[in-house]
């Protein structure tokens, strides 16, 4: 894949060049689908646990850098399953990844997405040097995240994980938490929130499970509620001095500011791909796990390359404005909202361009609480915004 041949047959088998308009650009290695955890609510569980050769890695970044060609950076996700159950193939590959990111003159940033219940010295002094950030999946205090978040022989894992989270933040590892909401947690988002920024996590992202759970109208107005209470921490602790930033309360947060005016905003397709280990490539790692119920999600393979009509299609969906829409029609956050992930859509209501009420109801509240948490404006008691007088 070194050779200008190569290059060549990459470029005329994709749709054109990630990077034709976009200075970062993105993909996500899905090292292994096989996970040493059950968790309940995962929409991945019944994924056939297969892991990446190291020949398919390899091809993959190949393909991902000649496609990113005329990017200034690029951004390498290791994911899964649990990627450190191949953690030779994942160290392999980083180090292929920086090479070939060095010999195409691009910045790389390495990510890797674990589940926080494997760590060794070897694996500390990895995150250490290598990676720009590590992303661990932690619900928040023993007893949410215990319910769900168990092993395979069924034992809860907050322990070890919250123990190695702590042990990461300790060695000066850049850490993200990311906090999976399940509707029987709802309502107690913001104990999680603040359990984990007392571990020392500056950065949580919380996202509600789908594809797996109901959320009834109860739930939903739950978890807005949370929202709320967790943009009043946010403002408090900030306005302290003391860096604390939630998703998708965000200080850069899309969702504000009418950025999404004419467009979902979803890069699945455009300035993003996924690799799996099987070396399919689809759009974005969340719809490489829906493949299986919907496999016109693959995009093509690392051997034949992109298949343009497939990629067409995607980006048709992934950046469908509201006209093409319709539940986004009345909506008056319309302007301020990506029309429902891709991946939760199909997922849940099995049309991509129709989203979940529990979304709808849960974005539409962003706008106002982000001016709440970062902005000069009050809530009253049903969650409206007031300015300060």
């Amino acid at each position: 894949m070194h050779s200008e041949h190569a290059r060549r047959q990459v470029k005329r088998r994709s749709l054109n060049s990630m990077a034709v308009l976009h200075e970062r650009v993105s993909c996500e290695l899905m090292v292994t689908n096989a996970c040493n955890m059950r968790c309940d609510y995962c929409i991945a569980r019944k994924v056939p646990g297969l892991a990446m050769t190291r020949g398919i890695g390899r091809k993959a970044l190949d393909m991902f850098v000649v496609l990113a060609e005329g990017a200034k950076s690029i951004e390498i996700t290791l994911t899964g399953g649990e990627p450190l159950i191949e953690f030779t193939i994942l160290e392999e590959l980083a180090s292929h990844a920086k090479r070939r990111a060095c010999e195409a003159g691009m910045e790389l940033s390495l990510v890797l997405k674990t589940n926080g219940t494997i760590l060794t010295p070897a694996i500390m002094a990895f995150m250490q040097s290598q990676c720009s950030k590590v992303v661990i999946s932690i619900d928040g205090t023993l007893g949410p995240h215990d319910l769900h978040r168990r092993s395979v022989r069924g034992t809860g894992t907050h322990d070890v994980v919250s123990q190695n989270l702590s042990a990461l933040l300790d060695n000066g590892v850049p850490c993200i938490a990311s906090l999976t909401i399940h509707p029987d947690a709802s309502r107690i988002v913001p104990d999680n929130v603040r359990y984990l920024h007392g571990l020392g996590v500056t950065q949580i992202d919380v996202g509600p499970a789908y594809g797996t759970v109901a959320w009834d109208h109860a739930a939903s107005r739950a978890l807005v509620q949370s929202l709320w209470q967790v943009a009043l921490y946010m403002r408090e602790v900030n306005r302290g001095g003391v860096r604390l930033e939630v998703g998708p309360l965000y200080r850069q947060s899309e969702h504000v500011g009418q950025k999404l005016y004419d467009s979902w905003g979803c890069h699945a397709g455009s300035t993003n791909l996924a690799f799996l280990p099987n070396g399919q490539i689809a759009g974005c790692s969340a719809l490489a796990m829906i493949a299986s119920t919907f496999p016109e999600m693959i995009l093509g393979d690392v051997s034949s390359g992109l298949d343009d009509r497939a990629v067409e299609r995607l980006l048709r969906l992934a950046q469908a404005a509201t006209p093409d829409r319709p539940r986004c029609q009345m909506c008056p956050t319309a302007a301020d909202c990506a029309g429902g992930c891709l991946a939760i859509n199909y997922s849940t209501t099995g049309l991509p361009l129709t989203p979940p009420d529990f979304y709808c109801q849960t974005i539409s509240m962003i706008p106002p609480a982000w001016q709440f948490a970062w902005g000069d404006s009050v809530p009253n008691v049903a969650g409206d915004m007031h300015p300060r007088r």
